[in-house]
């Protein structure tokens, strides 16, 4: 009902059945924004700083290291998480350097058994990350439920986030995930309200439960303008389901992408 915020427990978020002729059409709505978008890691990183520097990543690019460093059926340090996001950078950007050690562009892949090219511009769909280098069938498993493929550099919103991604919010100095402990403590304290009405309510919040450290918020929010509505039929034996990516301005939704999911 109120566009500047978007929370669990609205009312948008409840699946909804209908009755048809024959069957049952249900329809359901999730926040496209809860997922950290893998456009918003098409910057360069900076080529003086070393691997292991906070400087030498935006803080989306910190979010995504922080990210797959979460998983312990992955164990990936720091040095092999910089390494897929370099490959991920490297097949955004415009140009053919790699950008470090871990990177990789056309002159990579034509290398394959099945050789192809570098996109060399932002992701259509998260399952183009699977041809990204260093992607495993495993570590792509992981990573599925907590990115998503949106235009531009969209905003996250707090109100959202799974536990995972708010492990991703550590201090902009820390490229390591935030503990499992100061997590559960940003989640004991959240709002009796059941959402943050700004940003500023979200950093107070994080500071009592992490102490110390300096949160970045850029490209937080509290608010989302895409949601994913995921309608499936059932109509006797038959099964059929559509993923369609709607985005918001002000009252009038737009339905930007659409696929089939079975």
């Amino acid at each position: 009902d109120d566009p500047t915020v978007d929370y669990i427990g609205e009312g948008w978020d409840t699946e909804i059945p209908y009755e048809i002729d024959g069957g049952w059409l249900t329809g359901s709505l999730s926040d496209a924004s809860s997922r950290l978008n893998l456009n918003s890691l098409n910057t360069p990183l900076v080529p003086e700083k070393p691997a292991n520097s906070h400087e030498r990543y935006s803080e989306a690019q910190r979010r995504f290291l922080r990210l797959l460093q979460s998983f312990p059926q992955a164990q990936l340090d720091l040095n092999e998480a910089v390494m897929v996001l370099e490959a991920v950078v490297d097949w955004m950007d415009a140009d053919d350097t790699e950008s470090g050690f871990g990177g990789a562009e056309t002159n990579y892949y034509q290398s394959t058994e099945v050789p192809y090219r570098a996109a060399n511009g932002p992701f259509k769909s998260v399952d183009e990350l699977r041809l990204v280098r260093y992607m495993t069938p495993q570590l792509m498993t992981l990573l599925r439920p907590y990115i998503t493929i949106l235009p531009g550099d969209v905003a996250m919103n707090v109100n959202t986030l799974p536990p995972v991604l708010i492990r991703t919010l550590n201090s902009s100095d820390q490229l390591a995930p935030l503990s499992e402990t100061d997590a559960a403590q940003i989640i004991q304290n959240f709002p009796m309200t059941g959402f943050y009405s700004e940003i500023g309510e979200f950093k107070t919040v994080w500071d009592q439960s992490v102490g110390g450290g300096n949160l970045d918020t850029s490209g937080l929010a509290v608010n989302t303008g895409f949601f994913c509505l995921r309608a499936e039929v059932t109509l006797v034996e038959q099964r059929r389901g559509m993923l369609s990516l709607l985005q918001r301005d002000g009252e009038r939704f737009q339905v930007i992408q659409r696929q089939e999911t079975f």
